[in-house]
C-alpha cells in the first residue's frame, strides 16, 4: 500500500486495514507505561512503551516522558515488569 492510498482511507477503513504483526506480544496493553525490561542477551534497561502509526504499527522504546519517538521495541524479551503508567 503507497501513501496515497492510506490518506484516501477514511480511519474507519485503515483500523481494517491495519497489520498488529509489529507489534511486540509482551507489550501489547502497555502502551503509555514505564517499562523495566530485560531482553535476550540479559541486558536491563527502562523505557516507556509508545506506538509507532501507520499501517502497520510497531512498539517503541521512549526513553524520556518529553520523548515523542524512540527506536522499534525488540520482537521478545526475556522479562518484562510494569513500573508505573506515565501517558
Amino acid at each position: 500500500m503507497d501513501q496515497q492510498t492510506w490518506d484516501s482511507l477514511t480511519k474507519a477503513q485503515r483500523i481494517q486495514q491495519r497489520d498488529y504483526s509489529g507489534l511486540t506480544a509482551q507489550l501489547i496493553g502497555l502502551e503509555g507505561w514505564r517499562v523495566e525490561v530485560t531482553d535476550l542477551y540479559r541486558e536491563t534497561r527502562q523505557f516507556i512503551v509508545g506506538i509507532s502509526t501507520g499501517w502497520r504499527p510497531c512498539h517503541v522504546e521512549m526513553k524520556t516522558r518529553r520523548s515523542s519517538g524512540g527506536g522499534a521495541a525488540d520482537a521478545a524479551y526475556a522479562r518484562v515488569t510494569r513500573l508505573e503508567k506515565v501517558r
